[in-house]
């Protein structure tokens, strides 16, 4: 037997955060304190003294396996001016460690660093219970001193959940007091120790009675003896319940009951002095304990709990209550409802903060000195706020942590400022307003005035009239036009239009002499008829010479506006009318966006849809146009949004063929779309969903790109009454201003960084509400901060490695190890994210959110799909006689899918964008770096990102039947004919689920097909259902229909794990070579049992009926996903059911999906019916289409005593013979390995005893003999089978093999390694304990012949490097 040897090296977890400390350090070394937080097995240490964003500086490893559940720290000394150390203690469930962390700081040459050094100090023996809570004391050993009373050690008061105490001496390593037990033994939720040394411990208990236990060590005066003999005075016992401690005995006393609460106590908190105590419960609740000491205790329980009072009690949370801090100002609760709320000591509620997702926010943490908060939770992210009025409370001035100033004015416009009494329809009020710089507003007004408003710091605010556009119209439409310039010594100049209700438009261009706005030039003209004029946008692309105004029949007008010929600019100007671009739904414009250079026009209407049209620039550069030109459609999206109106387009370059586009809308969602040049079509990508806004009107960003996580920043919009300013990178709210909604006027101004400088103004009856908000020294902290990557707030149930274009395989013994590693990863709250890892530095780089399932439905298995096989191959027949296949299909425009299926039959698909971004395509996509070079290497031009394709899922609604007669056709002699000769009757359902049911897919796996002589690729897709169903489905491409292609046999137990396995066939016939491909699933199931079915038959025919289709015909049926917000519209279902019979049918019946019932009429392509007649889809009961049925090929029973949870196979060719390994896992804890050889059903008789093909003995095989045998495509023959019992203490979650190794990882945290042996058995090389718990799914890269990166996700994701060699 070969020895084998190997290295292990554990990645970054990237999951919860379970523990936050601080470390006070002098001010001269660092205004700010340093930050320790628990994340899995790992310490990681920030530092917050950062310019922008703070920066985990180390990551320590404490424990294998066990989560960081606790952290304390203690000042121990200072080494230099510049170094210092510190005492860390750190638990994990029974375990403590003690350990020294030496920090160095460098503060010259800047900028700022710190490095840290963390040893071990002590590894105190492990408890009997969990440990809840631990303090460091200093205490009086009359051992240790000599004459010096004063003389004192340091020692740790530990307290566990059997409701006792421990002292640890760290300088003798042994137990001072060991389990000191409260006379009130019962298993608590949590613990808290109060008191600088030992003589002045308290410790609050919370039971699980839901009542509160305050107890502390009173000293005994008596010895603590009982006497056993009366006669016998020396027959004495000691008694349990007193202790000795620094000679002197301390028995434990309750000090007082506290009961309240309605539920479990998950916290509990002391203040600084011990006379508060604050707890937090199940029951959604904070309450304050307050020590009375005039009180005396009496039999009123439900006031008085001995000397502690009943405080205010805390609501507000909306469900459980994690962690509590108090301070000597503000109390702060963090809950499960993902809100922070911050409380004054009166019980009032001052502040919530929501910008978390999943199960909550854990820990919280606050210090009084910085106003620092830190919230962290189950989604890894960790946020940094300040605290606005925490200094005022304190009495100190933290200059490094300035307060942003806030500014409010209430101005009145000029003519109402002697108004009294109530508003009527004779009063003047504001219309609209517009921001042109942080204090420059300019308004209009019902009266047709317009002003120009200059807001100064003392709150002073300067009026100035510009013009008054007309007396007896008010104004309807205001939009600007501002150019700030970056020198202030340059005049600046605004355009204004505005527009009134007789149709009449009015350009000021307002300069700037002296100060004083004046209006150097007017243009006047008449746009529309009276009562028609809505809206006018300028488009900042174009410039200052064009301007569009709209009606509400969706007709949009570009106008030309011409450049005054005397220095006389107050004249009328003249005006040409370019174009007319009218919208096909009729609906009015309300947003647009146009590209000079991409020659395209965008707009959005009020019901939710994109029309694009073209922009020529011959259009743009005529100076004296003798014609307008209607310009007609290029093409549109309906319902982009839904049905809310659209708010705002930006249009970017995404390559020198493809232009991006990004819209938002009153549904919350930001939706990015992509525009072919080449094919004039227009394809939703992608969409986001922000989580406070639900009307967002704008984004800020320079370069909109959904893979780029430095593109979109912030989002501007709406939450009911409130205008938020929300960053998306860090997920956190920028501002918050109280106002009433969207639909009275506003405006608002973003400077470059909306943290520092962003100001917003509304108006509520004749008062204008300007709010300005700026932090007066930019290079100081900006809150709040995101110092950590945030990941999916919930359990992760599936995962899988997606290859990067570059990744070539690797041969022979080279290690080939990629710079970054990219995971897809499907989560319990229906998310699917996509995450790099860079192996440099050996992190987590970035997370981005590819996007949701409709209504949030669990995401429980996902695949990833690159491979395409080719119904033709060219085979060349080698010298030895075997036979290379060079597949057509393998090119780099082939699709790679991502799939992901989950709870309520939800199946989305997501398609691979490449971002190999060419040399001169850099500067477009905003690569430029400062020197005005372009850097081309690949790690700089390449990143991935996934665009959403299509999302399926059943309605629950059926809708009354219609006939469709004459969808399309076969192939037709007939010229230029719109139908088929032969018509086929289709009938149109919208898919029937009258049962409420929670049915739910439970796995998937996919593969694709490409069809012989066409640009269509068909992705077949089986899924398994919780109603132990498997379906065969296919998804044809580019065209987005979805089919049923069969049904597999139903199973007595629903199928957990699914994989296929595709594998061509060679037949020598007379010189040549035929090939057939042949497709099977296998699938595992609860019952314990493994089947293998065979799909050949179904695909063949299902291809060979898709082969008909017109492709000139066929249309992209896609809809934006359905999301629950604005959505509409379901899914209409269409059946083509071929007559069948029972046993085998003659064909598959097929369903597939129209996106949009408005295209079924007409332009609807078909599969060619010529080879089976079709009939109707449905019986007339509106019973479900008729799938033909799949047998299984081979069924394993008992493979697994119970359920099998996961499955993977690995193939070695050997001739025309294939071998698989499968290897599987199950909840009884085994590890099964299977080898079968599966063969074509023509050449079972050609192979030998040891299941190889024998290529000469088949020279004979006709074509005739394919035919015959095509009903049986495969046999399978079980070699032999290896099981491994008890490989993991636990259920086993993930397998995977290369057929030489094998990976498994198990509910007990171990991931292990095997390798098979000559003899057929499974051996172990080696394992390791991974910091994610309760793991649920495992997928493995090779890297090279030995080299393996593994990734593990549960509770969290890490990525692991297993180094193998054989000797």
């Amino acid at each position: 037997m070969r020895r084998v040897e190997g290295k292990v090296k554990g990645g970054e977890y990237l999951g919860e955060i379970s523990a936050l400390c601080y470390l006070q350090i002098p001010p001269s070394l660092s205004p700010l304190p340093l930050l320790v937080a628990g994340s899995g097995s790992n310490l990681l240490l920030f530092d917050l003294n950062q310019p922008h964003a703070p920066r985990c500086l180390h990551s320590f490893t404490i424990f294998h396996g066990l989560r960081v559940h606790g952290i304390a720290s203690s000042f121990l000394r200072s080494h230099s001016p510049s170094s210092l150390s510190f005492r860390l203690a750190v638990s994990g469930e029974r375990r403590l460690k003690l350990f020294t962390l030496l920090l160095h700081f460098h503060t010259s040459p800047p900028p700022h660093s710190v490095s840290a050094h963390l040893t071990l100090l002590h590894l105190l023996p492990t408890f009997s219970h969990w440990v809840l809570h631990f303090s460091f004391l200093q205490v009086h050993d009359s051992s240790s001193s000599s004459s010096s009373s004063s003389s004192a050690c340091h020692s740790l008061a530990v307290g566990c959940s059997d409701n006792s105490l421990h002292l640890w001496d760290f300088f003798n390593s042994r137990f001072l007091l060991q389990h000191a037990q409260c006379p009130e033994r019962c298993l608590l939720y949590s613990m808290k120790i109060w008191g600088p040394s030992f003589s002045s411990l308290v410790i609050a208990s919370g039971t699980i009675f839901n009542e509160i236990v305050v107890w502390k060590l009173t000293r005994q005066h008596h010895l603590p003896y009982l006497t056993l003999n009366e006669n016998d005075p020396s027959s004495t016992q000691r008694l349990d319940d007193v202790h000795e401690f620094d000679g002197q005995y301390y028995k434990a006393e309750v000090v007082s009951r506290l009961s309240g609460h309605q539920g479990s106590i998950f916290c509990l908190s002391w203040s600084n002095d011990g006379s508060t105590l604050i707890s937090v419960s199940d029951d959604r609740s904070a309450r304050m304990w307050i020590m009375d000491t005039e009180t005396k205790v009496t039999d009123d329980s439900k006031k008085i709990h001995g000397p502690y009072s009943a405080g205010p009690i805390l609501f507000g949370h909306g469900a459980r209550v994690w962690d509590c801090c108090i301070s000597d100002t503000v109390i702060v609760t963090a809950g499960e409802d993902c809100s922070c709320r911050v409380w004054g000591l009166d019980g009032k509620e001052l502040r919530i903060i929501k910008e978390h997702i999943g199960r909550g926010i854990w820990r919280c943490l606050y210090d009084l000195n910085s106003s620092l908060l830190v919230t962290a939770g189950f989604d890894s992210a960790i946020k940094v706020h300040r605290l606005p009025t925490s200094s005022l409370f304190s009495g100190k001035s933290i200059k490094e942590v300035n307060e942003r100033k806030v500014e409010v004015f209430q101005v009145c416009i000029p003519n109402s400022l002697g108004q009294t009494g109530l508003m009527d329809s004779k009063s003047e009020y504001v219309r609209c307003l517009k921001f042109a710089r942080k204090d420059t507003i300019y308004i209009a007004t019902n009266h047709g005035y317009v002003y120009h408003a200059k807001l100064y710091d003392n709150g002073s605010v300067e009026w100035t009239e510009l013009v008054r556009v007309t007396e007896e119209v008010p104004v309807i439409c205001l939009d600007l036009l501002s150019t700030d310039l970056s020198e202030l010594s340059l005049d600046v100049e605004d355009l204004v239009a505005v527009g009134d209700g007789r149709g009449g438009m009015k350009v000021l261009e307002v300069r700037f002499c002296d100060g004083t706005p004046k209006v150097a030039a007017r243009i006047s003209w008449l746009a529309e008829i009276e009562r028609q004029l809505l809206g006018a946008y300028w488009c900042k692309s174009l410039g200052r010479r064009f301007i569009f105004t709209s009606n509400p029949r969706g007709l949009l007008k570009l106008w030309r506006l011409s450049v005054p010929s005397s220095d006389d600019g107050l004249r009328n100007c003249d005006v040409h009318l370019v174009a007319n671009f009218t919208s096909p739904f009729g609906a009015r414009i309300l947003s647009l966006d146009a590209s000079y250079k991409e020659e395209v026009l965008v707009c959005g209407d009020v019901r939710g849809n994109l029309v694009l049209f073209p922009l020529s620039k011959s259009i743009l550069l005529e100076t004296s146009p003798l014609t307008v030109e209607n310009t007609s459609v290029v093409t549109y999206f309906k319902g982009a949004h839904g049905i809310s109106s659209v708010s705002s387009i930006s249009i970017s370059r995404f390559s020198c063929t493809l232009t991006e586009i990004c819209s938002t809308g009153g549904d919350g969602c930001i939706c990015y779309l992509e525009y072919s040049k080449d094919q004039h079509t227009l394809e939703f990508v992608g969409m986001k969903q922000t989580k406070e806004l639900s009307l967002v009107q704008s984004v800020s960003a320079g370069h909109y790109s959904l893979g780029d996580s430095a593109s979109i920043r912030y989002a501007v919009g709406f939450s009911s009454t409130d205008f938020l300013i929300w960053n998306l990178v860090s997920e956190t709210k920028v501002l918050q201003v109280k106002c009433g909604g969207w639909r009275r006027p506003h405006s608002f101004h973003l400077g470059q960084t909306p943290e520092i400088d962003s100001s917003f103004a509304y108006v509520k009856d004749e008062i204008i509400y300007v709010h300005r908000y700026w932090v007066a020294d930019i290079a100081e902290k900006i809150y709040p901060l995101s110092m950590h990557l945030q990941f999916h707030g919930r359990e992760i149930h599936s995962l899988c490695i997606i290859p990067e274009e570059f990744e070539s395989a690797s041969t022979g013994l080279q290690i080939f190890r990629p710079k970054s590693s990219w995971i897809a990863t499907g989560c319990e709250d229906g998310t699917v994210r996509l995450t790099s890892y860079d192996h440099d530095t050996e992190n987590w780089a970035l997370s981005n959110l590819l996007g949701e399932h409709v209504g949030g439905s669990a995401v429980r298995s996902l695949c990833f799909v690159s491979k395409i096989h080719s119904v033709e191959a060219k085979v060349v027949e080698a010298v030895n006689g075997t036979f290379d296949i060079e597949s057509s299909s393998e090119n780099n425009d082939r699709p790679r899918l991502l799939i992901s299926v989950g709870a309520k039959r939800v199946l989305t698909s997501w398609l691979l964008r490449s971002r190999r971004i060419s040399e001169s395509d850099a500067s477009a996509n905003g690569l430029e770096n400062n020197n005005g070079d372009f850097n081309s290497s690949p790690r700089d031009l390449s990143s991935m990102s996934f665009k959403w394709l299509s999302t399926d899922m059943p309605v629950k609604s059926l809708c009354s039947r219609k006939k469709v007669q004459d969808v399309v056709g076969r192939f037709d002699a007939v010229p230029n004919a719109n139908y088929a000769s032969t018509p086929t009757e289709m009938e149109l359902l919208q898919h029937e689920d009258t049962h409420d049911d929670d049915w739910r897919y439970l796995a998937v796996t996919a593969f694709l097909v490409n069809v012989a002589q066409s640009r269509i690729t068909v992705c077949f897709v089986v899924v398994a259902c919780s109603d132990a169903t498997l379906i065969l489905r296919a998804l044809v491409l580019p065209y987005r229909y979805w089919f049923d292609v069969a049904s597999l046999a139903h199973l007595s137990s629903p199928v957990l794990t699914l994989q296929h396995a595709v594998h061509p066939f060679h037949f020598p016939n007379q010189g040549s070579v035929m090939t057939k491909n042949m497709y099977m699933a296998i699938s595992g199931s609860t019952d314990g049992s493994i089947a293998f079915w065979d799909l050949t038959e179904r695909v063949e025919a299902f291809l060979q009926r898709v082969s008909s289709l017109h492709e000139e015909k066929s249309i992209d049926i896609q809809k934006r996903p359905r999301t629950g917000r604005g959505s509409q519209g379901g899914r209409w279902w269409k059946s083509v059911d071929c007559s069948t019979t029972d046993t085998k049918p003659t064909g598959p019946s097929m369903a597939f999906t129209n996106k949009d019932s408005a295209i079924a009429q007409n332009q609807i392509c078909s599969i060619d019916s010529g080879t089976a007649s079709c009939g109707s889809g449905r019986s007339a009961s509106g019973s479900s289409p008729r799938l033909s049925e799949i047998k299984p090929l081979h069924v394993l029973y008992n493979v697994h005593q119970s359920g099998v949870n996961c499955l993977h196979l690995c193939c070695r060719i050997q001739g025309d013979t294939s071998r698989y390994n499968i290897i599987s896992g199950g909840d009884d804890q085994a590890l099964n390995f299977l080898e079968v050889v599966v063969a074509s059903s023509l050449t079972r008789s050609h192979v030998n005893e040891d299941g190889i093909f024998d290529a000469k003995s088949a020279q004979e095989i006709t074509e005739h003999d394919i035919h015959c045998n095509s009903s049986e495509s495969c046999s399978i023959e079980i070699l032999y089978q290896k099981k491994v019992f008890s490989a993991h203490s636990s259920a086993v979650k993930g397998v995977w093999t290369d057929g030489i190794w094998f990976f498994s990882v198990g509910l007990d945290q171990r991931i292990r390694c095997w390798n098979l042996q000559e003899d057929g058995n499974l051996a172990e090389h080696c394992h390791f304990v991974t910091s994610v718990p309760e793991p649920e799914a495992l997928d493995v890269k090779a890297c090279g012949r030995n080299c393996f990166q593994v990734v593990v996700a549960g509770r969290g994701m890490q990525i692991i490097e297993f180094l193998v060699t054989r000797e």
